[in-house]
C-alpha cells in the first residue's frame, strides 16, 4: 500500500481501465478483440469498478492489491497442515517477494495469475499427498480454467505441472496420472475457445515489440526474487545464485552417488519451473512472447521447493538468518528505486490540459480516451479528447495536442499550414504541446 498514489496509470493499465468502464458488455468485448491476453481479469475489473457509483484512480488501484493481500491470506490458511518452518519460509518469501510486491500495485493481470498459481499449487501439493479426492480434483479443474483465461502463461503454467507430474506418475505406475490426464484434457478443451480467437486473429501480432530471450530478461527476472543493483550485487545476487547452484550441485552429487534418482515433489516443482522457462524461451526466439512479469507463475514453484528443503536443512537457523539479512537489503534498494517516476504520466499530462489549455478540443496522437477517464476523475467536463488525423475540423483558435513519445500514429497538427506551435510542456513518456492558429 505504501504511496500506492505516487503515480499515474501507465497506457497498459489504462487499457485495462477503460475496458473495464465500458458499460456495454458488445462495446466491451469488441474493444479487447485486439489484446493478446484472455479477458477475466478485466471482467472482475469490471465488477470491481461497477461496485463504486463513482470510481476514482485511487480506488481502481486498490483491486490488485485486494487481489494480493488475498492471496496471502488464502495461503496462510491453506498451509494450515504444513511443518511450522516450511510453512513460514513459503510465507515470508512471498511477503516480501519484489516481484509479487510491484505487481501488487499494477493494475494488470499479473496479480491474479500469481494468486491463482500459488493457490492451485498448494492445493495441487495437497493432492499429491492424499488418496483420490473428487472435491479437490474437481477444484483443481475449476481453477486452471480461470487461470487460463487470466493469462497465456496461466495455460502454460498448468499445462506444464500436469504434463512434468504425468511422467512422473507413469513411470511410477500411479494412479494419479489418469487423473493429470482428465484434468488436462478437459482444461484445454475449455480453453479452445481462445485458442481459437487468438491464432486466428491479430491478437499475438500485438506482442511483436517482445525482444527475443537475452541476458536482460533474465536478470529481469531474477529481480522478481530479489531486487538486483550494483550496490548490493555480491548480497543480492552473486551469494544466493552461488548458494542456490551448489546446492543443486551437492543434491545431484547425492542422488548419483547412492544411485537414486527419484525425485522429491519439491524438486519436481523445481523442473517444472525449469521446463516452463525453457519451453517459452525456445519458443521466443521464433515468435518472441516471454517478457519477466510472464515467468512470475514460477514464483511459487521456486518458493515450495526453497521452503521444503530449507526447513530440514541441517543449518536451518543460520540460514533463515542470512535470508532475512538477504531479504532486508533486497527491500531496502527496492523501496529507494521502485518508488521513482519511471512510467507515462498520463495523471499529469491530463492534468495540464484541464489547467492551461482551451477547450473544447484536445487532441492525442494515440488513445484520447485515456485523457477522457483522467479528465473524468479530475471532474473537468468541457473538454473533448480527439484523434488527431488529416480529415479533423478545428475551430479554435488555441489546441492543444498530445503527443505520446512511445506509439501513436505519426499525425500532428503542426503538419498542417496555418498552425504555430507556442509552447510545449513534457511530461515521462508524453509531450503536450499548444498550437496558435497562424492567420
Amino acid at each position: 500500500m505504501y504511496r500506492l498514489d505516487r503515480q499515474s496509470l501507465w497506457t497498459d493499465e489504462l487499457y485495462s481501465v477503460y475496458a473495464s468502464s465500458l458499460k456495454n458488455w458488445n462495446v466491451f468485448w469488441d474493444y479487447l478483440a485486439s489484446d493478446p491476453h484472455p479477458p477475466l481479469f478485466q471482467v472482475l475489473l469490471a465488477f470491481w469498478m461497477n461496485i463504486n457509483p463513482n470510481p476514482t484512480e485511487f480506488y481502481i488501484k486498490l483491486f490488485p492489491i485486494f487481489i494480493s493481500i488475498l492471496n496471502l491470506i488464502v495461503l496462510f490458511f491453506l498451509t494450515k497442515s504444513w511443518e511450522n518452518s516450511k510453512r513460514f519460509i513459503f510465507l515470508f518469501l512471498f511477503s516480501f517477494s519484489p516481484g509479487a510486491i510491484y505487481y501488487a500495485q499494477e493494475v494488470r493481470s499479473y496479480s491474479l495469475l500469481l494468486c491463482l498459481s500459488s493457490v492451485i499449487l498448494v492445493i495441487f501439493d495437497g493432492f499429491l499427498g492424499q488418496s483420490r479426492d473428487k472435491k479437490r480434483l474437481t477444484l483443481i479443474l475449476v481453477l486452471s480454467v480461470l487461470i487460463s483465461y487470466v493469462h497465456l502463461f496461466g495455460f502454460i503454467f498448468v499445462g506444464s505441472l500436469y504434463f512434468i507430474f504425468w511422467i512422473k506418475f507413469l513411470i511410477e505406475k500411479d494412479n494419479k496420472s489418469k487423473d493429470l490426464i482428465i484434468i488436462g484434457i478437459l482444461t484445454f478443451i475449455f480453453f479452445i475457445p481462445f485458442i481459437y480467437q487468438l491464432l486466428n486473429g491479430s491478437k499475438i501480432a500485438t506482442a511483436g515489440w517482445i525482444d527475443p530471450p537475452g541476458f536482460v530478461l533474465y536478470l529481469s527476472y531474477y529481480s522478481l526474487f530479489f531486487y538486483t543493483s550494483k550496490k548490493f550485487l555480491f548480497l543480492t545476487v552473486l551469494v544466493p545464485i552461488g548458494f542456490f547452484f551448489f546446492y543443486l550441485y551437492t543434491l545431484i552429487k547425492r542422488k548419483t552417488k547412492q544411485n537414486e534418482f527419484r525425485f522429491s515433489n519439491s524438486e519436481i516443482y523445481l523442473l517444472v519451473a525449469i521446463f516452463l522457462i525453457l519451453i517459452t524461451s525456445i519458443f521466443s526466439f521464433f515468435k518472441p512472447i516471454v517478457t519477466n512479469r510472464n515467468w512470475i507463475v514460477t514464483l511459487p514453484l521456486v518458493y515450495l521447493f526453497v521452503s521444503d528443503k530449507v526447513s530440514t536443512y541441517r543449518y536451518r537457523k543460520y540460514f533463515l538468518v542470512g535470508l532475512l539479512l538477504l531479504t532486508l537489503f533486497s527491500m531496502i534498494d527496492f523501496k529507494k528505486n521502485f518508488y521513482i517516476i519511471f512510467k507515462e504520466d498520463w495523471r499529469g499530462a491530463t492534468n495540464y490540459i484541464a489547467k492551461e489549455c482551451n477547450h473544447p478540443i484536445v487532441l492525442s496522437n494515440a488513445t484520447p480516451e485515456y485523457i477522457d477517464l483522467y479528465l473524468n476523475w479530475f471532474n473537468v467536463k468541457n473538454f473533448d479528447s480527439l484523434l488527431v488525423n488529416k480529415n479533423i475540423s478545428i475551430n479554435q483558435d488555441r489546441i492543444c495536442e498530445l503527443n505520446r513519445l512511445l506509439g501513436g500514429n505519426g499525425e500532428s497538427i503542426q503538419n498542417r499550414k496555418g498552425w504555430k506551435m507556442e509552447k510545449e510542456e513534457v511530461f515521462y513518456g508524453i509531450v503536450v504541446r499548444e498550437y496558435l492558429k497562424n492567420d
